[in-house]
């Protein structure tokens, strides 16, 4: 996973070698929680492979679903950072295996090396990004918009892998990622492939117009993918 790491190809070797040193690995089962709110972070999270959904439940009892997290994906940055105790919770949607870089390790990165400062710095940014188009998704998207950001926000994932734009993302972790039932996902995902916009098969779908992903999901691709692996 490191290998395509940007920020952990710039790293002098020696760096690299404490890194490898310091990872974490984390295995969990379908249904597992990575941690819950009220947990204090220990530090940066990578998945290795897998798909962990991002979700935060109210006094309720509901549960908002934010994003997921697939093969490629950092997250947890912000609460990294502050040092602080997660106020959501992530939750494993298939067997899945992560990485965790301690805040101790990100510390000292993020103080000597630039290129890992300004991965931090991205991330973050794309994180508020994010999350402006969740709450605008969960208040006033349609279900094929909220349909097509959840699918194009795992497709950026894939950009570092051997693999571009093949998913291995099931309809039903989709629309457990986006809030909505089985039936209106699946609905929605057949008119996205009508539209030559992505194609399913068995375990997962390729993208084959990333434009036109861009344009169903209402994001303008100038402005860079949803999430940065």
């Amino acid at each position: 996973m490191l290998n395509v790491v940007p920020w952990y190809q710039s790293l002098p070797e020696h760096e690299r070698r404490v890194v490898r040193g310091e990872l974490r690995t984390v295995n969990l089962a379908t249904g597992e929680y990575l941690f819950r709110v009220g947990v204090r972070s220990p530090g940066w999270y990578g998945v290795v492979d897998g798909l962990v959904k991002w979700s935060c439940r109210g006094a309720d009892g509901k549960t908002l679903s934010l994003a997921g997290f697939s093969t490629g994906s950092w997250f947890g940055e912000a609460t990294m950072i502050r040092g602080a105790r997660y106020e959501y919770e992530v939750i494993a949607l298939r067997p899945s295996r992560l990485v965790m870089l301690p805040r101790e390790t990100c510390e000292r990165l993020w103080n000597h090396n630039i290129a890992f400062t300004k991965a931090l710095m991205t991330h973050l940014a794309e994180r508020v990004n994010w999350l402006m188009g969740s709450y605008t998704g969960n208040v006033l998207l349609d279900v094929d918009t909220t349909v097509a950001r959840a699918v194009l926000a795992q497709a950026n994932a894939t950009r570092h892998s051997v693999t571009p734009g093949r998913l291995k993302l099931t309809q039903e972790e989709i629309a457990s990622l986006c809030g909505v039932s089985r039936q209106r996902c699946n609905a929605a995902l057949a008119r996205l492939a009508r539209a030559g916009v992505l194609r399913t098969h068995y375990g997962g779908m390729t993208i084959l117009d990333m434009d036109t992903l861009y344009a169903c999901a209402k994001i303008n691709g100038e402005t860079g993918p949803l999430f940065l692996p």
